[in-house]
C-alpha cells in the first residue's frame, strides 16, 4: 500500500496546498458529474431559507444574564439535569460518541459523526445557552406513565428531534428554541424522509419554535479539528467562571503582535499579564467560546502554527 505525503499550509495565505485535516471535506461535488483530473464544475449551493442557528449574530448575553429555567414549557429539564431519550452506545465500529460538557456539566450524546461535528460547534457558539440532543416529542402523560411502570413506549408513538437549541433573543429579551435535524453528507431524502421532515417542522411550528436541516459536513473537518483542540484546553474547567477574565484576556491578545506561532503569541500574552502558559491556553479557549475572539477556520489551529483570527467584536450585552 502506497502512502502519499500530505502537506499543510500552516497559515500561509498564499499557499494553495490543502490541509491535512480535510479542507477538501468542505467542498461539494456533484454526484452526477464525471470529473476529469483537476477539472471541476462550478456548482451553485442550494440557498437555505428560514432562520439558521449558526447565523445568530451578536449581541450575546453574559452568563449572569442567561439563567435557564429548570424545565421548558413541555416538562423537559434544561442544563445538567437533561437526559437524552436515545443514548450513544459503544459497539465495535460504532460511529456514536459521547462528548464531555463544555459550558454545561453533562455529557452530550452524539449518534453519528455528523452529529458530533454539529454539537461541537454548538458548544462553542457564544449565543447558545443550552442544546439538548435526542429531544422527545411525545404525549407527556403517556411517557411518564411508561416510566413509572418500567415499560418501554412504542417507537412509533415517540418522535425525537436530533437537537433542540436554546438561545437568548436580545431583540425580544427572551429565550427562544430552535430544532435541528442533522444528516450525513450525501443525504438525498426519499418520500419517507420528506414526510418526517414535514412532521418535525409542523411540530415545531405548533410550539412556536423554528426548525432547520443541517448536513454534518457544513462543519468542515478543519473547523471540527480546531474546536476539538480548543475543547481539550479547557474541558476540565468551569467556563462560566472564566467569562470576565476571558474578556480582558482577549483584549490583550488583539493588541499583541501575532508574529510567530500560537504558542509564541500566548507566551507573550501570558508574560504580559503574569499568568502561566497553561492558564493562557485555558483563557484563550474561553475567549473563543464566549465570542471575544474568532478563529479563522480556513486554517489549522495548532500550537506550532500561526494564529489566524477574524477581527470582529462580540458586542456583549452588559452585565447588570
Amino acid at each position: 500500500m502506497k502512502l502519499e505525503t500530505v502537506y499543510t499550509s500552516y497559515g500561509n495565505r498564499k499557499s494553495k496546498l490543502k490541509s491535512a485535516l480535510g479542507t477538501a471535506a468542505s467542498e461539494w461535488h456533484d454526484p452526477n458529474f464525471e470529473y476529469d483530473e483537476d477539472v471541476e464544475p462550478t456548482v451553485a449551493p442550494k440557498v437555505k431559507t428560514g432562520f439558521r442557528i449558526f447565523d445568530l449574530k451578536p449581541p450575546y448575553p453574559a452568563p449572569s444574564l442567561s439563567k435557564l429555567p429548570k424545565r421548558d414549557a413541555f416538562g423537559w429539564p434544561h442544563g445538567d439535569e437533561y437526559t437524552p431519550l436515545l443514548k450513544a452506545r459503544t459497539p465495535s465500529m460504532s460511529t456514536r460518541a459521547v462528548m464531555p460538557g463544555f459550558k454545561l456539566e453533562r455529557l452530550h450524546q452524539a449518534l453519528s459523526t455528523a452529529e458530533l461535528r454539529v454539537l461541537t460547534k454548538l458548544a462553542f457558539h457564544p449565543g447558545i445557552l443550552d442544546f439538548r440532543e435526542q429531544y422527545g416529542i411525545v404525549d407527556e402523560k403517556a411517557f411518564w406513565r411508561a416510566e413509572l411502570t418500567g415499560k418501554r413506549m412504542q417507537r412509533s408513538k415517540l418522535m425525537t428531534i436530533d437537537v433542540i437549541v436554546t438561545y437568548f433573543c436580545p431583540r425580544e429579551l427572551k429565550l427562544k428554541y430552535h430544532a435541528i435535524s442533522v444528516k450525513a453528507r450525501g443525504y438525498i431524502p426519499d418520500e419517507k424522509d420528506l414526510r418526517r421532515e414535514e412532521r418535525e417542522r409542523k411540530a415545531m411550528e405548533e410550539r412556536g419554535w423554528t426548525w432547520e436541516l443541517i448536513i454534518g459536513d457544513e462543519v468542515s473537518m478543519v473547523e471540527f479539528g480546531n474546536l476539538q483542540l480548543l475543547m481539550g484546553f479547557a474541558v476540565h474547567h468551569h467556563l462560566p467562571s472564566l467569562y470576565s477574565v476571558a474578556e480582558s484576556f482577549a483584549k490583550v491578545v488583539i493588541r499583541c503582535s501575532n508574529r510567530g506561532s500560537l504558542d509564541a503569541v500566548l507566551l507573550r500574552v501570558a508574560r504580559n499579564i503574569g499568568i502561566s502558559l497553561d492558564d493562557a491556553y485555558v483563557r484563550f479557549s474561553a475567549s473563543v467560546a464566549y465570542g471575544f475572539l474568532a478563529i479563522d477556520h480556513r486554517y489549522d489551529l495548532r500550537p506550532a502554527n500561526r494564529l489566524e483570527l477574524i477581527r470582529t467584536g462580540r458586542h456583549a450585552i452588559p452585565e447588570s
